[in-house]
């Protein structure tokens, strides 16, 4: 297993954290030590700038070390990052993880933990945990494994229904925690929590030996939420540890189609132009 290295932050001022925030996580980790500068790109437009933010202990939340929030990360297999986020004072409530412009939110169990996978991005992989509106915890771990995959992870707003999906030649996969014998990590959803707050990647993950020049696609699904409006997708796309993001603008056919999927084709990066060399 490979260390790594936690610190934390207090925001005292109340956060935003909406999906554009991914920009701020990966600014991070070229800022100096102690300090934070907000990148704010084409991703992160209406990001409020940060204030109010000091560095502390990461075994330290506020004046109660009872309250004390910790992350620790550690590496598995196929260039996975295991997660685990303790706020013994933060029961039920929502946490976004964030990691180089990928972003998901989990909340607090009964037992004051958090606990996911998330795929790496980057070698040098930050991730960030935002806990209810006003304390993040950062932590950073070594994934050199990464360099041996590509990744491309799609997000769409709260209310847009939606699947990735890859064609192997026949081999189709799904973006679904329960689909029957689907490889855990080749379509991988992340997201839980309330529909109307949750915020859901689905990243297609492949081994750069395996890749097959696969047919990726994404259904959005046609509701009276979605139907007559202009959605936007944000996808990252990492390979051999160099990710790069990009925004989208999604037209959705007009209300009256209702239940019908809309097809996707050209959504998403040519990976042709990722193929190994």
């Amino acid at each position: 297993m490979i260390g790594h290295k936690l610190f934390a932050l207090r925001v005292a001022s109340v956060l935003s954290v909406a999906i554009a925030a991914g920009h701020l996580v990966q600014s991070m980790s070229h800022a100096p030590a102690g300090e934070v500068t907000p990148a704010l790109g084409p991703i992160a437009t209406g990001l409020p700038t940060l204030s109010g933010i000091t560095a502390v202990a990461a075994t330290s939340s506020g004046s109660d070390p009872a309250c004390a929030l910790h992350l620790d990360l550690a590496t598995a297999a196929e260039a996975m990052i295991d997660l685990s986020l303790s706020a013994p004072c933060n029961l039920g409530e929502r946490v976004v993880i964030r990691h180089s412009g990928l972003a998901f939110t989990g909340s607090i169990g009964a037992d004051g933990r958090l606990r996911a996978q998330v795929p790496a991005l980057t070698q040098d992989a930050l991730v960030a945990a935002y806990v209810g509106s006003s304390e993040i915890v950062l932590g950073k771990i070594a994934v050199p494994e990464v360099e041996d995959f590509l990744r491309i992870a799609v997000h769409l707003p709260a209310f847009v229904k939606f699947d990735l999906r890859a064609d192997e030649g026949g081999q189709v996969y799904v973006a679904s925690k329960t689909t029957p014998g689907n490889d855990p990590h080749r379509i991988i959803w992340l997201g839980q929590g309330k529909t109307e707050d949750r915020l859901v990647s689905q990243v297609y993950s492949v081994a750069l030996r395996e890749y097959a020049n696969p047919e990726l696609t994404v259904e959005l699904r046609i509701t009276p939420e979605t139907c007559g409006r202009t959605v936007t997708a944000e996808i990252v796309t990492s390979r051999s540890g160099r990710p790069s993001q990009s925004v989208r603008d999604v037209a959705v056919p007009l209300c009256g189609t209702a239940g019908d999927i809309l097809l996707l084709k050209n959504l998403l990066p040519d990976l042709t132009l990722a193929t190994p060399e």
